[in-house]
């Protein structure tokens, strides 16, 4: 039986110095946390095939501000240097499979985030970092990024397409915060999505401040990479060098045509921000073990980013945050600290469905 519908409440985590300071920062914010008081009490553990020298290098070949970054959060959580690697690094976690939707054109960026629940991070980061862009999106173990835009107006998500095998690379969270770090255009993050190793197959959907939009899709060894005036990305590959890897796609092709109709449309934000965060929406995941968790909208030229949690967001002012991250860049904190919405909506419009044909 599906569960009721329930709040979800949402954190919004702003961080300004050198990455070892907000390493520090993100660790002290953590810390406040239930989550991270549970972390802080269990009993750490490193995997058989964990070697600290391997890590190193790789982060300081492709994500050095990164090691510096972890190195904070390891002094603010009082962790060794391993175990934070391990927990907040290019670990060894795969992702469940959701079902990430994204539409792009007329200058407009819309995403559903769709995951389950009991593994959100349910935090946002905004971060200044010394020698990295500044950005804005959805954290994963407090370095990584399921979404977001920089300052430079370039909007990101990822939508996992495979997890297993995993083979020898980045994690898709750790790219994801590495286009928003150094990229300022969808051509930049093209060009570090084709020269980074990918440890699972995911797309990447991308659409830049000068209207650049595109879908990369990458795997290990293969990147392919769909362009147009407007593009829909979901959870399976459509280019023929990477089709064959695809699995249990029939959830991911349903829910394209709409998308494709809406980017065709040239939908403004706030009609995007509906078409996407409407709990009957044909992208929108109601109820169920993965859900539509948060909605983010991007105006890339003008560093908008609207922000929505759970379905419905529109409806209440207090459920959707409207960014100006222009102005946060110049120092211009968020006095926002928490946002909240609804999950399982899904089962209250049946309920509620179900009322009118019983009148009846």
């Amino acid at each position: 039986m599906a569960s009721a519908a329930k709040t979800l409440r949402v954190s919004f985590v702003q961080c300004r110095g050198t990455p070892y300071e907000v390493g520090r920062a993100q660790a002290d914010a953590f810390a406040a946390t239930r989550r991270g008081q549970a972390f802080l009490r269990k009993r750490l553990r490193l995997p058989w095939w964990f070697n600290i020298r391997t890590e190193e290098r790789a982060f300081r070949t492709y994500a050095p501000a990164l090691w510096a970054e972890i190195g904070g959060i390891a002094e603010g959580l009082n962790i060794s240097m391993e175990h934070a690697v391990t927990y907040f690094g290019n670990d060894s976690l795969r992702m469940p499979t959701g079902g990430c939707s994204a539409v792009m054109s007329g200058g407009v960026y819309g995403r559903n985030y769709d995951f389950w629940p009991r593994k959100y991070e349910a935090r946002f980061a905004l971060l200044q970092a010394h020698g990295s862009y500044a950005s804005i999106g959805g954290s994963h173990q407090l370095t990584g990024r399921l979404d977001g835009m920089n300052e430079h107006g370039l909007a990101i998500g990822l939508h996992l397409v495979r997890a297993r095998p995993r083979s020898p690379g980045l994690t898709s969270t750790l790219l994801v915060r590495r286009v928003l770090d150094s990229c300022a255009t969808t051509a930049e993050a093209i060009d570090l999505l084709r020269r980074t190793p990918h440890a699972m197959q995911y797309n990447y959907s991308l659409l830049d401040a000068g209207g650049g939009a595109a879908v990369v899709e990458a795997g290990a060894g293969a990147v392919a990479v769909r362009a147009g005036d407007w593009l829909a990305c979901t959870n399976h590959f459509q280019s023929s060098q990477l089709r064959r890897l695809n699995r249990r796609v029939a959830h991911s092709i349903d829910r394209l045509p709409p998308l494709e109709g809406w980017a065709a449309r040239e939908l403004s934000a706030e009609q995007t921000f509906h078409a996407l965060n409407f709990s009957a929406s044909p992208a929108f995941h109601n109820y169920g073990n993965a859900q539509t968790l948060h909605t983010i909208v991007a105006e890339p030229a003008r560093r908008r980013l609207l922000i929505g949690i759970g379905g419905d967001a529109a409806a209440l002012e207090e459920d959707m945050l409207d960014i100006d991250f222009k102005l946060w860049v110049t120092g211009e904190d968020l006095s926002v600290k928490q946002l909240m919405g609804q999950l399982n909506l899904g089962l209250r419009r049946r309920q509620r469905t179900s009322t009118r044909l019983q009148r009846r």
